[in-house]
């Protein structure tokens, strides 16, 4: 009988805590999970890197309207979030400081000369800013403690301090467009 009575008051609680979910739309859901299952559901064009390295082989980025790009065109560096691709062009938005508002500014692909990448890869990324920051504190350590810089500290420094900069390199590269890198249009359907 108190048996029969927990169960029941706890059926009655659950009951009162329990509070229904709104679902949520598609879009909402498509804006969770990013730029590339938007372009799932809505068919649109899309740029994508076509990198042909002779050690690495084939590898292929894409890039979706509202991605964020980072480029170097014309002469000058833009780090700004895809707006809109067309077959042979895309644009971008840059803030009109004048007017007060954002202008797109359409690029050609073969205007485009490098593209930076920015991946983020576990541990490697991380080990790209503090491996450096490792061995500059151990070089003033070594300095502060003895008063002089120790000959057997130089490789230990060094070692940080090149392997964090190889680190960030590999999460961070500049790839120049060739014959070998190239950017083209894609169409989802």
């Amino acid at each position: 009988m108190v048996l029969l009575l927990i169960n029941a008051s706890l059926c009655i609680l659950s009951a009162v805590i329990a509070q229904p979910r709104d679902t949520l739309t598609t879009e909402q859901l498509l804006q969770r999970k990013g730029t590339a299952y938007r372009a799932l559901i809505r068919h649109s064009r899309y740029l994508t890197l076509d990198v042909n390295h002779t050690i690495g082989g084939f590898r292929r980025y894409r890039f979706f309207e509202g991605d964020e790009i980072h480029f170097k065109a014309r002469g000058e560096t833009y780090r700004e979030s895809l707006y809109e691709v067309t077959d042979s062009t895309f644009s971008i938005l840059v803030a009109n400081e004048v007017m007060n508002r954002d202008e797109p500014v359409t690029f050609r692909l073969n205007e485009v000369q490098t593209i930076m990448l920015h991946r983020r890869i576990p541990f490697v990324t991380a080990a790209g800013t503090i491996f450096p920051l490792a061995g500059g504190v151990y070089l003033i350590a070594d300095l502060v403690n003895n008063g002089q810089i120790n000959a057997r500290v130089l490789p230990v420094t060094g070692a940080f301090i090149g392997s964090g900069l190889l680190f960030h390199w590999l999460s961070n590269p500049h790839i120049r467009i060739n014959k070998n890198h190239r950017l083209n249009v894609l169409r989802t359907y």
